[in-house]
């Protein structure tokens, strides 16, 4: 089972390291990703925590998330009528602090095998929105 992409060309060392990595490179902002799931009953669950590492606030934080099977076909879960998982935060991210977002439960009609993160967005109190582009998405998610 896999839980997005793994090749990151940042070295694997502890999480105050990664900090100052993503601060030097100029990203803003560092994901931990925790999936709960019971695969036998095919649900899957996800806690999130985002850590602003901006001296700004942040606002309208969002990622979405794909689940797919061992074909890598996208999955609907069960209740909705599209494929994607959303974590949204609507309120203000401010500097060095964490908020959690809960994504699930979900549950799948097939077995899903891997999930994957489209994209991270989020606006700064400035109202200029930002997207962490696909070259970037493995710098800033710590899959644990």
């Amino acid at each position: 089972m896999s839980f997005g992409n793994c090749g990151s060309s940042y070295p694997k060392t502890n999480q105050e390291e990664r900090k100052q990595y993503l601060k030097a490179a100029g990203l803003p902002i560092l994901v931990s990703i925790q999936p709960r799931h019971n695969k036998d009953k095919k649900e899957l669950q996800l806690f999130i925590k985002t850590e602003n590492l901006t001296n700004s606030n942040i606002s309208k934080f969002q990622i979405l998330f794909f689940a797919s099977d061992t074909n890598r076909q996208l999955l609907i879960p069960d209740e909705s009528k599209t494929p994607e998982l959303i974590c949204s935060i609507q309120r203000k991210i401010q500097p060095n602090s964490i908020y959690k977002c809960l994504v699930g439960p979900f549950v799948f009609s097939q077995l899903w095998n891997s999930i994957q993160v489209q994209s991270i967005s989020f606006t700064t109190e400035d109202q200029v929105r930002h997207v962490i582009d696909e070259e970037d998405l493995n710098e800033v998610i710590l899959w644990l």
